[in-house]
């Protein structure tokens, strides 16, 4: 069975910049797509960010080339008025986080959400697992 997971900025930026010791169970994640073991989910928010902050760490096409290529498998949840009045509406510290966690809540077919920073989502208040590339990985063993 393929599981449905949203990519944070976190861990696409992982991925793309080679951050280490964490690029190794991003990756992974990219594996189980591209094995069909899983089905990566993210928000056009997310890929923006993602741009910007990759422009500076890695340069302008470089980053640009990473992103097409993971636009390639990737699916986008979108983001509505409905989703954005929730964010705003919720106890979440960080607006951004918030639209996220919203948006793949949205999509209804998202199983886990994926981030590094899962004390972000200590106020998800919908039944959307928050989990770690690294618990990810063993939920897809």
């Amino acid at each position: 069975m393929a599981y449905n997971f949203f990519i944070d900025s976190d861990v696409l930026l992982d991925v793309l910049v080679e951050r280490k010791p964490f690029v190794k169970e991003s990756y992974e994640l990219f594996n189980a797509q591209y094995n069909n073991l899983a089905q990566l989910y993210t928000t056009a928010s997310v890929i923006l960010n993602v741009q910007y902050a990759g422009n500076k760490l890695i340069g302008k096409g470089s980053a640009k080339i990473a992103i097409k290529e993971f636009l390639s498998f990737v699916k986008i949840c979108l983001t509505t008025k409905e989703t954005m009045l929730k964010a705003y509406n919720s106890s979440f510290a960080d607006i951004e986080d918030a639209v996220q966690y919203y948006s793949a809540v949205a999509d209804k077919v998202i199983d886990f959400f994926v981030t590094r920073n899962t004390k972000d989502y200590k106020n998800a208040d919908e039944h959307l697992k928050i989990v770690t590339p690294a618990e990810a990985i063993k939920i897809l063993s």
